[in-house]
């Protein structure tokens, strides 16, 4: 488990599935992500089984910790390019109630914070929908960087959209957090 003040990120879990599969559903939720519905409960098994397995890839569950309860509300991971010493970070808030109170901030903290410190990586990097304008602000506090635009690439909710490639360096990283 890797504690912040308001979440942990913990191991996934067989579990969580049916949970996974009700958000990878939501067509809210999903907009941000450009994935392709429907996603079935054995899509989900069958991404699990992989995840497990892959030796380039880190995910987590996001629990809301309140007392000795932990509360799923969405997971993270990261896609490792060893040789580069790169990280592809993802993320998702899938409890549209908890959206908006800074646990998907708290949640990539740590995430960059494991992939500079434990991973040891040169740098993180995730891709985000122009539309995204809670996740960019997200993003940008914690010291991401707009590093491309993708002009007009993917077509989401009957239009083409913008999507943004965000970056940010350790030494980035190190830097914002000895002058906050």
């Amino acid at each position: 488990m890797i504690a912040g003040s308001n979440i942990c990120l913990g191991p996934m879990k067989k579990e969580y599935l049916t949970q996974y599969t009700k958000w990878m559903n939501d067509p809210e939720m999903v907009q941000y992500l450009g994935m392709i519905q429907p996603m079935t409960r054995e899509n989900e098994e069958e991404w699990y089984e992989n995840a497990r397995k892959n030796k380039n890839a880190v995910y987590f569950a996001i629990l809301l910790i309140n007392g000795d309860i932990e509360e799923l509300i969405g997971n993270c991971g990261v896609d490792i390019d060893w040789k580069n010493k790169l990280g592809d970070l993802g993320i998702t808030i899938g409890e549209k109630d908890q959206w908006g109170k800074g646990y998907g901030t708290e949640a990539m903290q740590l995430l960059v914070n494991y992939c500079f410190h434990t991973l040891n990586l040169h740098k993180v990097k995730l891709n985000v929908y122009d539309f995204n304008t809670r996740a960019i602000k997200s993003y940008r506090k914690i010291g991401f960087i707009k590093e491309g635009n993708h002009r007009k690439s993917h077509y989401v909710n009957g239009k083409y959209v913008d999507l943004f490639a965000m970056g940010l360096l350790k030494d980035e990283w190190k830097q914002k957090r000895e002058n906050a």
